[in-house]
């Protein structure tokens, strides 16, 4: 019962936060572009990004950086975008590789524009997971696969060019692995701490011919 409540608040907060989006973007003074005003539909976005982790432990700490993710997306209109996207994490410990995952999958960005260099954007990621990790038992690597669900805002910085930083600040998500020993394994991540934030870049490209 307790997985299936935070399954379903996964779920409810996801659905929230895209269909707030809009009300939330014109409370900051935001707007959504409409289909006959100049925009980026029709374009292709590109992106990437720099996420840092740090943990804790007893006797002492460790950190790594990882790329995650990186994608390529389409305007289907002036504010919404669908796509691709592949990311990648690797955690060493004393030169030792004691984990490794890949994830590739779909993502969704609605966004409203907050005045001409800003927008509040939010997204969603639906991801096919596999990788290595250490066995607990074993001290061998062992193969897992599952699935990720992840739900965050972004607040973009337009800098010119069809380029934007974007900065992600809080996050709502759920893995779900499983192993051959061990079986399915579930890890959620909710709220704003310094695992969730992350900064990247994307380029908009246009490939449509020109009018002369």
């Amino acid at each position: 019962m307790k997985n299936f409540n935070k399954a379903a608040f996964a779920l409810a907060f996801t659905g929230i936060l895209m269909f707030s989006g809009k009300m939330n973007g014109q409370f900051l003074g935001g707007m959504r572009l409409k289909s006959d005003e100049e925009g980026p539909k029709g374009q292709f976005m590109i992106y990437g990004s720099l996420d840092y982790s740090k943990t804790n432990t007893p006797s002492g700490s460790n950190s790594s950086v990882s790329s995650a993710p990186v994608g390529v997306g389409y305007f289907v209109n002036n504010n919404d975008v669908i796509g691709v996207n592949y990311a990648y994490a690797q955690n060493v410990e004393n030169k030792n590789v004691v984990y490794k995952q890949n994830e590739a999958g779909f993502w969704y960005s609605p966004s409203v524009t907050l005045g001409k260099y800003f927008a509040l954007i939010a997204q969603v990621d639906a991801h096919y997971v596999w990788g290595q990790q250490i066995s607990e038992t074993t001290s061998s690597m062992q193969d897992f696969n599952g699935y990720r669900l992840r739900a965050y805002p972004l607040v973009a910085l337009f800098l010119g060019g069809g380029w934007a930083l974007k900065f992600k600040f809080a996050e709502l998500s759920m893995l779900q692995t499983k192993t051959k020993q061990d079986g399915w394994t579930k890890t959620y991540v909710a709220g704003i701490n310094g695992s969730t934030f992350g900064v990247g870049v994307s380029k908009n490209i246009d490939f449509r011919k020109k009018s002369q």
